[in-house]
């Protein structure tokens, strides 16, 4: 058998054995022994081994021990024709030498097998790592006893070191070569730990993919989205341009982008769409796995970044696509050739009649509601006499919190009476004003029962004092002008009993506000405007009082925290609109709550400075627009008597608000409104001013929120009565309170002080 060197110029056969082990058929013995890393003289010859069937068993070069030596011969002559038949050819090369045969050689295995000689996948089958040969190996590199028939030897397909098989009892899935299916090979111990040691190291390398991967879609994501908002934002500044040109409603259509976008600040910069990515993710993997906890972390909180970023895109293209929707309707609205003519209608439709428009057409119901045309419908024109009272109402529990307590309260009250409604329906606040509605009635008539006779109440004897001041001339006024509310004899004394019903009924229900002075000429107010209907007219006062709108309840409460609150705002008003006046004033030592204090505690009913008819427009507004229609007119009565002001001192400044003549052109309804809404007052200056008292005057106003624009901001006692948990807490609380027919005062959730009816009966 010949035994050829290795060619200097012959390419470096694979160093994993396995490699070489596919394709014996095809390599004659010295390039199969070369390609184990055996020298030309170390060729691997069969080991002779004592067996037990046999005197003498055979192993050949790779195989398992043979039984017989006839198996042995047949084996070796089959191979002689098939598997090694090679060598036969190898030894008739003819003229040609064998470094030109193995360079043939080496050119035709790179055809049949391209890329046998690739580096392998694993690091540690490195070149320096040789095929041990058997008879060097005379014990377990491991375990180091002696190799016997017992204790065989096996080869580590991973470091070529030769082991017993208690040291190499592991079979790991390796692929040969590239593109070749894994086979089950054996492997040592050791070899062992590093292949799971890769596969961690392979695991952090995958994380680090990952992350690297994360990180760019985020800055894609950042990148593409501002682009496109930068891109709109152009589009949305030339359609701005148009519409200013075009003469359209900026502060409308401003505000029709605020709703569309659900941002406090429509003007606001796009948002920051680049987003810190944390630095974990570029840590560089390491033979060791300790950082492949800090790369899980870091891409987890990559993956939360790119949701964050997607969302932050969302909204901003949302953002600048509704801006753009918004100002391209407000152009298109604006070229139809009917805007013309509703700008010239609408200052004389009432809200009847915009409503009607609205159900029209749809274009219209567009353009009422951009312009904000219902709300500020009561600025121009008086609404019809039968349609204020829902109006009224409507404005009143807009607020979804006030609406739902007033409708828990009679579901309490009708409760326990006994006899459920047969209607399924939800109780609304528009079946107050239907008289076949009886819920509300009927509720209303038990807590009237309930009160007892008069005097059996803890304010008893002030309502019905200031019940006997509601009616009739006051002395403060001047003129003949104010009558009483009904001139017939007979007909006042019924309405002092209405009035002191219904503002038992209330101070019942709401024991822990109890009653202040002021609320008698509100009451008796909106019971001339439902025409003496005494449910309507209570349901209506604990809507109006318990909004949180209108803050009643903080200016109702015991030690009218509110009131001196408004003082402040109207002495800093004047300073700021009606600078002369304020200087008058403060010459003269007077405060305008002296005459200020009946215009707050009664929102103008009592009717001293203005008539009956004005302060129906003015309590219009007041439930449309809040405590702004309030100082709006406060300021235009002064600035209207400003010239009379300061011509006169200390002693007859007050009498001036109250000998104003009947014809004098402030105490015309719709002139008053349109001086008032002529006055720059605004919430925001109202809530500046409050915080400016807070700082000067802490701890003055308790749990006092500024004043909301919108009606869903909810006091306390709003967002109680609202809960479901409150709800259950109210129904025992309330019947328990209502069958009793004598009882202490005994306060029921004194936190919410709302809903208390427990009242004092004697």
């Amino acid at each position: 058998m010949p035994r050829l060197s290795q060619p200097s110029c012959a390419k470096r056969m694979p160093s994993l054995a396995s490699n070489a082990s596919l394709n014996k058929a095809l390599l004659p013995y010295a390039a199969s022994a070369r390609s184990r890393k055996f020298g030309p003289s170390r060729a691997r010859r069969p080991r002779l081994y004592k067996g037990a069937g046999s005197p003498r068993c055979v192993v050949d070069s790779w195989g398992r021990p043979t039984r017989s030596c006839l198996w042995t011969r047949s084996h070796r002559r089959r191979m002689m024709f098939m598997r090694w038949g090679v060598r036969r050819n190898w030894d008739n090369l003819g003229e040609k030498s064998t470094l030109t045969a193995m360079q043939e050689y080496l050119e035709l295995l790179e055809k049949l097998l391209p890329g046998w000689d690739d580096q392998p996948m694993f690091p540690v089958a490195l070149s320096d790592h040789f095929w041990k040969d058997d008879a060097a190996a005379t014990a377990c590199a491991a375990c180091h006893v002696d190799f016997s028939l017992q204790r065989r030897r096996h080869h580590c397909r991973m470091c070529f070191d030769i082991f017993c098989h208690g040291c190499s009892p592991h079979v790991v899935e390796l692929q040969l070569s590239p593109g070749a299916p894994a086979r089950p090979l054996r492997v040592c111990t050791p070899c062992k730990a590093a292949i799971d040691n890769d596969k961690r190291l392979m695991e952090v390398r995958r994380l680090v993919q990952e992350n690297r991967d994360l990180k760019a879609r985020i800055q894609s994501i950042a990148h593409d989205t501002d682009t496109r908002v930068h891109a709109q934002m152009a589009v949305a500044a030339t359609l701005r341009t148009n519409a200013i040109a075009q003469g359209c409603n900026m502060t409308a259509v401003d505000k029709s982008i605020q709703d569309k976008c659900r941002d406090d600040d429509p003007g606001a910069a796009v948002l920051d769409l680049h987003i810190k990515t944390p630095p974990a993710h570029k840590f560089r993997p390491s033979e060791s796995v300790e950082a492949s906890e800090q790369l899980r972390v870091a891409n987890r909180q990559l993956v939360l970044c790119l949701k964050v970023a997607e969302t932050r895109a969302k909204k901003a293209l949302e953002r600048v696509d509704a801006t753009t929707a918004v100002l391209q309707e407000a152009i298109q609205n604006q070229r139809k050739p009917w805007r013309p003519i509703a700008r010239l209608v609408v200052p004389f439709l009432t809200i009847v009649d915009l409503k009607r428009l609205a159900q029209s057409a749809r274009p219209f119901q567009a353009y009422i509601a951009t312009h904000d045309l219902e709300r500020s419908s009561c600025y121009r024109r008086a609404f019809p006499h039968h349609f204020r009272p829902q109006f009224w109402m409507w404005r009143t529990c807009c607020d979804a919190d006030t609406h739902k307590y007033i409708c828990d309260l009679a579901d309490a009250l009708s409760s326990h009476l006994g006899h459920p409604s047969d209607s399924d329906d939800a109780l609304h606040w528009s079946s107050i004003m239907l008289k076949s509605s009886a819920t509300w009635s009927e509720a209303y008539s038990l807590v009237v029962a309930k009160c007892g006779a008069d005097g059996t109440l803890e304010h008893d004897k002030q309502i019905l004092a200031d019940v006997q001041r509601t009616f009739g001339r006051s002395s403060l006024r001047k003129q003949t002008r104010k009558l009483a509310l009904h001139a017939a004899q007979d007909d006042v004394d019924a309405k002092k009993v209405a009035l002191a019903r219904v503002l038992r009924a209330f101070t019942a229900t709401h024991s822990t506000l109890g009653y202040c002075q002021g609320m008698n000429f509100l009451a008796a107010f909106l019971l001339t405007n439902v025409h003496w209907n005494e449910a309507q007219a209570f349901w209506l006062l604990t809507a109006v009082a318990v909004s949180p709108q209108y803050q009643l309840m903080e200016l109702y409460r015991p030690g009218v925290p509110l009131l001196n609150l408004r003082f402040y705002q109207l002495q800093a008003l004047v300073q700021q609109l009606l600078p002369d006046l304020h200087a008058h004033f403060e010459a003269h030592d007077f405060h305008v709550s002296m005459c200020a204090s009946g215009w707050f505690m009664t929102l103008f009913t009592n009717c001293d400075t203005l008539p009956a008819d004005a302060v129906v427009r003015v309590l219009d507004c007041f439930l449309v627009y809040g405590w702004k229609c309030i100082f709006q007119v406060a300021l235009a009565l002064l600035q209207f008597l400003q010239p009379d002001l300061l011509q006169v001192d200390f002693e007859a400044i007050v009498d001036v608000f109250y000998t104003l003549d009947d014809n004098a052109l402030i105490l015309h309804p719709e002139y008053l409104i349109h001086a008032a809404h002529a006055m720059p007052v605004t919430d925001q200056m109202l809530n500046e001013l409050q915080a400016a008292y807070e700082l000067e005057f802490p701890g003055t106003l308790g749990s006092l929120r500024p004043y909301a624009t919108t009606p869903s901001a909810v006091q306390v006692a709003g967002k109680a009565a609202a809960t479901p948990t409150r709800r259950t807490r109210l129904l025992p609380s309330l019947l328990t309170a209502l069958s009793l027919s004598n009882s202490s005062p005994t306060a029921v959730d004194d936190d919410v002080g709302m809903l208390d009816v427990n009242c004092k009966i004697s």
